[in-house]
Formats: C-alpha cells, sequence, structure tokens
C-alpha cells in the first residue's frame, strides 16, 4: 500500500474501528498500570478515553509546545513505531515524590535521581503497554533500552514525526490519563505506529474485515 493509500485509510476510519482501538490501548494501559502499580506499591489507574487521528504537523500542539521530560523506547519487528512517556517538570517531581513515599511538593530539583526514577517509570510503562500489544497480535515486538529527553515537545517529537511521516501525514494520538492514589497526572502516553502496523492492528481487531 502506498502513502497516499494509507494516508486515506486512516484519515477515514470509521467510530467502529476507533472503538476497537481505544478498547485495545486500554488493554495495554491497564497492564501498564498494574506493572507501575507492582513497582511503587502505590494504586496506579490508566485508561485511553478517545484516540485521534490528526496531522502529523499538529501533533506537536496537540501534545504542548512547552519543555517537557520525556521517555522514549522505539518499537520494531511485529510492530514498529515510537513510543513516548512526556510528563511536565512539576509531575515529574510529584511523580518522584509519590514514589519514594513523600508527600507531593517534597522535591523541588529535577536531579539525576529524579531522572533515574522517571525513567524507570516510563520503561515499566511503555514496555508492559508493548508486551500487551504483542500477545494481542501474536507476534514479538522489539523495544530499544529507554531514552531520556528534556527539550521543547516539537525537538523531541522531530525524528519520530519525520520517520512517520515518510510514509503517512496522519498519525494516531492517544488521549491517556493516569492517576496515582488518587491524585491525577498532566501526561502523555504517546504510542505512534508506522501505518503498515496500525492498519494490521485494525484488520487483526476486525477480523481481516477492515
Amino acid at each position: 500500500m502506498d502513502s497516499e493509500n494509507y494516508e486515506e485509510y486512516i484519515k477515514n476510519l470509521d467510530e467502529f474501528a476507533k472503538s476497537a482501538l481505544v478498547e485495545t490501548f486500554n488493554i495495554g494501559a491497564s497492564r501498564a498500570a498494574d506493572a507501575l502499580s507492582e513497582m511503587t506499591g502505590l494504586t496506579v489507574n490508566i485508561t485511553v478515553p478517545e484516540i485521534e487521528i490528526t496531522s502529523i504537523k499538529n501533533v506537536p500542539e496537540k501534545v504542548g509546545e512547552d519543555v517537557k521530560v520525556a521517555v522514549y523506547i522505539g518499537l520494531s519487528g511485529g510492530f514498529d513505531g515510537h513510543a513516548f512517556f512526556f510528563l511536565d517538570f512539576e509531575d515529574a517531581l510529584k511523580m518522584f515524590d509519590m514514589m519514594m513515599g513523600m508527600p507531593p511538593g517534597s522535591t523541588a530539583e529535577f536531579d539525576e535521581m529524579v531522572q533515574s526514577a522517571v525513567m524507570e517509570a516510563g520503561n515499566i510503562l511503555i514496555s508492559a503497554f508493548a508486551n500487551a500489544l504483542s500477545e494481542f497480535l501474536g507476534t514479538s515486538i522489539n523495544q530499544t533500552p529507554p531514552d531520556m529527553a528534556v527539550d521543547f515537545t516539537p525537538a523531541i517529537l522531530d525524528f519520530a514525526l519525520a520517520d512517520i511521516g515518510r510514509h503517512c501525514d496522519y498519525t494516531m494520538l492517544l488521549k491517556t490519563t493516569i492517576h496515582m492514589e488518587g491524585v491525577q497526572f498532566r501526561e502523555h502516553f504517546m504510542i505512534l505506529p508506522h501505518p503498515a502496523s496500525m492498519k494490521r492492528i485494525i484488520e487483526t481487531l476486525l477480523g481481516g474485515f477492515a
């Protein structure tokens, strides 16, 4: 399938296909929440209330163009794409405090200990999500070692969006919510799949009739 056909396919996804994708990604989000809960000993809830099909050029604006903390893992094999876990500085510090059993607001500096804890949390979230997706598709998904960046969102996303843009000008954003012990975080858990991988998920969901 050429890039023009991928674009039409993705842009014209019907509500049934989108709902099926939401259900699938919620299974992954639940696995990710369980993994983070096991790591921290805290009650964690992650949901994907909806997905959005959007133009690649609009992604930074959708996520927020200010400076953020991001954990990145590349996905390949049975599913090709890019996975990001974005956090505001304030939320990164708050998450660290809660992971360490301290009241939110106790830590003021984004030092090496905070960076290490946030990267581990992001690694656990993305890996659990990818493993659930691997089981669903019945294939292995390779994951790169996690990497962390602190930069403006467009700069962080640039290489991934350029890669996706080689195949299609549209992609899928997962709108996620995360709560730890009832505290909500303004984060973005983002999977940017290659169009062929996204099509494969949909066709698997719909039994080959997508």
